[in-house]
Parts: C-alpha cells; structure tokens; sequence
C-alpha cells in the first residue's frame, strides 16, 4: 500500500511539472521560394537554407537599366534590363526575437549581407544603360507580413561598375523587397 501510495506521489509529481513546460519555438532558417517585387525590379528569388544562421537569396527578373559614371549612378525603370543577384545574409538576432515573443515564421530577423549583382544592357533605346556589376554590404531586416508575405529591407554602401566603358562610383545602398512565399521548407 505505501509503495502504491509513493508509486501515485511520484507519477503525479512528474505528470504536473510536464504539464508545465513548453516546447521551445525553432530559430532554424526555412528554405524559401520568393516572387518579389520591389527596388530591383519584379523577379523570382530562392533562399536556400545554409545553417541556422545563413541564407543566400539567389534572384534574377527584370529591373531598372543602370547608367553609371565617375561619381554617378541612375537607375531609370523606364529602360528595363535583366538583372542577377546573390545575396548571402548572416542572421544574428534569431534567438533574442524568440526570447522577446517576437515572430521568426518566414525567415523574420535582422541580418547583414553582402549583394553582388549583374545587370545587363537595355536592348531597347539607349545607350547609356549598359552592362552593370553592382556590390553591397548592408544591414537590413526581414519580417513576415502574414503566411505567405515578406517585406526585407536594407540599406549600406556598395560600388557600381560599368563593365562596357570601365566607369565605376560609390553609392548608398537602399533596397526594399515585397514578396509572396509559395514554398517555405518549415511547411
């Protein structure tokens, strides 16, 4: 009877402190595959999962023809030229947005990158926008708007080649992207 009586104590000791404990929320990265729009143009992106802590976003679609020069740069939508781009991006607050409560779905978090970009001549006019290499460090966040949307934004400092006349400028780098999710690894 004392055994039973211990047997009981135990079991129901061990089945109320479970009770209390919640699984921990998952910091790891999603593998995602993206229709963006935004400041380089519209285009399909993938942003494949390296670590826990690393992305690379590999994008291509069609933006802005770019005309560079020695000390400027000009983005013209009007002439649009098809663009390439890899992002790789270090995520390094995940843990803290779990801690605070803070949302993690679709990759959110603050993270830094490095954008390297080729933009290639508009076909259609000018003369001016021609073949472009474009590379950025910047600082950026991305949130989930919902299940299916992100917003990523960043801003730092990059240089800007023209590949066709040797032409090159430092510029500030602000970019903005809406995309629609239609395949998240975690899913």
């Amino acid at each position: 009877m004392i055994r039973s009586i211990i047997f009981l104590i135990v079991f129901l000791s061990y089945s109320f402190s479970s009770v209390g404990q919640e699984p921990k929320p998952d910091t790891k990265l999603s593998s995602l595959i993206k229709l963006d729009l935004g400041g380089q143009g519209v285009g399909l992106s993938y942003e494949p999962r390296l670590s826990n802590k690393i992305t690379v976003v590999i994008a291509g679609g069609v933006g802005g023809g770019y005309d560079i020069a020695e000390g400027f740069l000009e983005v013209n939508y009007g002439y649009p030229a098809f663009y390439f781009s890899l992002t790789p991006k270090y995520y390094y607050n995940r843990q803290r947005r779990v801690d605070k409560g803070k949302e993690t779905l679709l990759n959110a978090g603050n993270f830094i990158g490095i954008r390297v970009k080729y933009v290639g001549a508009n076909n259609g006019g000018s003369d001016l926008y021609r073949n472009s290499m474009l590379a950025n460090i910047h600082w950026g966040i991305q949130r989930a708007l919902g299940w299916h949307w992100t917003f990523n934004f960043h801003v730092g400092a990059g240089y800007a080649q023209d590949i066709d006349y040797n032409f090159g400028t430092i510029y500030p780098s602000v970019d903005f992207t809406f995309s629609y999710v239609f395949y998240n690894s975690k899913k």
